[in-house]
């Protein structure tokens, strides 16, 4: 027992001062960065569900969580309505726009939509330059399902531009089928071809959101072939788990990419208790810093 609290003792000691050289270098680069994107699934507003796990035991802290790290972009996957205006009312700092996937194709009537996709970004640091939405399907201008998908699935994406040095960048907020690879599969190609198409090969691009697939999955790699994963290309980073399911599984499926904008260091946020909640959701909120 004594030999085994030693070498408790010992890993302590040595785990101390690696946390601390990395906290020093997360404060560094966020000393250097242009922007922090955070991408959150913030799991489905369903009354009743998901028990002391529910949206309204864990709205409080996810208002924390955000309010905490002060990202300058977000892109939520998953909200409802309901939650949607929670957000929007108690984060009046954040501007908004979103898509919900079985909504109609008239954005300005915002009819309630089942799941959306929602980006919210800081008023007194960007101003929106353009802004879109489309169906991750064959037929991407009207609500549809695409190939083996269970779902229909939408991106949202803006364009926006820093109030203070002009710089530009377009950022897209997507949602990948959990349960048809061929969507998963088509999903990839289809973002790769609507960013080109809508961004260009020289802008600075962000993707982000729940893919439901790993990194290391074929499936991926016409993102990987265009566009960087912050978790393997910033010098900061770590391999901390994204999803875990209320506490019943470890995947890592979320994901933050860029063109044309240097990682300095992502983070996966798993320290929920800080916020007086076992879990934010059943998805850990992940952030990157970027140079742009």
């Amino acid at each position: 027992m004594m030999k085994k609290l030693l070498l408790f003792v010992a890993l302590l000691g040595l785990a101390l001062p690696l946390r601390a050289q990395d906290d020093k270098a997360l404060a560094a680069a966020a000393a250097k960065a242009d922007l922090k994107l955070m991408s959150f699934n913030i799991r489905y507003y369903k009354p009743g569900a998901d028990g002391d796990n529910g949206w309204v035991a864990r709205r409080a802290a996810c208002l924390e969580m955000i309010r905490a790290e002060s990202p300058d972009v977000i892109g939520f996957q998953e909200p409802h309505r309901p939650q949607i205006d929670y957000l929007k009312v108690n984060l009046p700092e954040y501007a908004e726009v979103d898509m919900g996937r079985d909504a109609a194709t008239d954005i300005e009537k915002k009819p309630d939509g089942g799941e959306h996709l929602m980006i919210m970004y800081r008023r007194s640091k960007y101003i929106l330059l353009d802004s879109g939405f489309f169906w991750i399907s064959p037929t991407p201008e009207c609500p549809s399902r695409g190939w083996d998908a269970m779902c229909r699935r939408v991106t949202v994406w803006v364009q926006l531009k820093d109030r203070k040095t002009g710089k530009e960048f377009f950022y897209f907020d997507t949602h990948f089928d959990h349960i048809g690879k061929q969507a998963r599969a088509e999903s990839a190609r289809m973002m790769v071809a609507r960013m080109k198409r809508i961004a260009g090969e020289k802008a600075a691009v962000f993707l982000s959101g729940d893919l439901n697939t790993t990194y290391d999955n074929a499936l991926l790699d016409p993102l990987k072939a265009w566009m960087q994963s912050a978790r393997h290309a910033a010098p900061v980073t770590d391999e901390l788990p994204t999803f875990n399911d209320f506490g019943k599984r470890s995947l890592w499926i979320d994901f933050i990419f860029a063109r044309n904008a240097r990682a300095l260091a992502y983070r996966t946020l798993v320290d929920s208790g800080r916020y007086g909640v076992p879990f934010l959701s059943d998805h850990n909120p992940v952030y990157a810093l970027y140079k742009l």
